[in-house]
């Protein structure tokens, strides 16, 4: 039974992606404390009523979701607009809470990422090996990574991108939380993207934050991490193995262990 009754975890993802992990935490002994610093809105979509666009969808013979996100916006824009994919296309999603997700909506999915819910993993599976001239549709956000479209380029499939959301910072956030964060137990921030570190690096009192070295820093790609350090954190990061709930919170473990080693360096001391 993990015990984070010491920790005080900062949340930073939407709203709507918070709760497993909240409770993880809660049930864990920690507290959490709920801090969005990021909105996700659905993209207008008037580009999907482009008759080019929907001969694009017809053809599809792999769809790929790269987020939970993706799911949710981009099934919307599809049955807004009447678009719906191909019988017999495959559906691959970035990782297995994406597939709930897809398969929420009455889709199959025929394959995902086991260990790493990556752009790198995804592109490892069997079904992108050998897909020269296969039509691969990759549903997406606004902004984000072109490692999936590039690559997938040169194995030469012919792709086509629908961004569905994006992602924009936060408005009126009550930041007066994150001195209470900070001062009443061991501080972790939990980043799932490297457009949420640089939302909360608009906030006024985020640098002080992250300059301080008894923050720890919980991400889920070294990507992230490398984005933290880029930008200054003097903190400990530690990278968890995935952006799932659990995987997250098996991170969180590692900084209670990571905390007790420090205090027991400074009793030393």
């Amino acid at each position: 039974m993990s015990d984070l009754k010491d920790l005080s975890v900062l949340l930073t993802r939407p709203e709507h992606q918070i709760e497993e992990l909240r409770q993880l935490i809660q049930k864990a002994g920690g507290t959490p404390v709920c801090f969005s610093v990021t909105k996700i809105i659905s993209m207008d979509g008037n580009h999907l009523l482009e008759s080019l666009f929907r001969d694009k969808i017809s053809k599809t013979d792999l769809a790929v979701f790269v987020s939970p996100n993706a799911v949710t916006f981009g099934i919307e824009l599809l049955k807004k607009h009447a678009l719906a994919l191909p019988s017999d296309c495959k559906i691959l999603a970035v990782g297995p809470g994406t597939a709930k997700l897809i398969e929420r909506n009455r889709l199959k999915v025929h394959d995902y990422p086991k260990a790493q819910f990556n752009s790198e993993a995804l592109l490892a599976l069997p079904s992108l090996d050998q897909i020269e001239g296969k039509h691969v549709l990759i549903v997406r956000g606004l902004g984000g990574r072109e490692k999936i479209a590039r690559e997938l380029s040169i194995r030469k499939a012919i792709v086509c991108q629908l961004p569905c959301y994006k992602r924009l910072p936060s408005k009126d956030l009550d930041t007066s939380v994150l001195d209470t964060f900070y001062r009443e137990k061991k501080p972790a921030i939990v980043f799932t993207s490297v457009s949420a570190v640089d939302h909360f690096m608009l906030l006024n009192s985020a640098e002080n934050l992250m300059s301080a070295p008894s923050l720890f820093v919980v991400v889920s790609s070294d990507r992230i991490a490398a984005h933290c350090s880029s930008l200054g954190f003097k903190g400990q990061v530690i990278v968890a193995n995935n952006a799932g709930a659990p995987a997250t919170l098996a991170a969180l473990e590692r900084v209670v262990v990571a905390t007790s080693v420090n205090n027991g360096i400074k009793n030393h001391a």
